[in-house]
């Protein structure tokens, strides 16, 4: 039998606690939650979940990750519209050359994940 956590819509009575209780016992719950979430309620609706951050950063990474490709998939689809409709492309060392920017200067910015820190 697979585990009450293993799907993330269904959960077990034990991951259950009120807003109430929560606040009373933060730091045992905190440890359980380094195992499952745990879901809190209020007047008997979850309205959030308590995880542990390891989880929630591999929920941030996937996020990235699909926002990643719906902009890649974004790009495809532009230009393939644009491959159909016979216009021609535009030069990349145009486009550079438009914004005064150059292939060395490209290569010298950071990636983003350096930006970011």
């Amino acid at each position: 039998m697979a585990e009450d956590f293993d799907d993330p819509v269904l959960f077990g009575p034990q991951q259950l606690v009120p807003s109430s209780k929560l606040g009373k016992s933060l730091g045992m719950y905190l440890d359980k939650a380094q195992k499952r979430p745990i879901f809190i309620t209020r007047e008997h609706e979850v309205e959030a979940v308590l995880i542990n951050i390891d989880d929630y950063r591999a929920l941030l990474l996937e996020e990235r990750k699909i926002e990643e490709l719906y902009f890649a998939v974004k790009a495809l689809r532009r230009l393939i519209e644009h491959l159909k409709s016979g216009s021609p492309l535009i030069d990349m060392d145009e486009v550079l050359k438009r914004y005064g920017l150059s292939r060395e200067s490209l290569a010298e910015a950071p990636d983003d994940d350096e930006v970011e820190s």
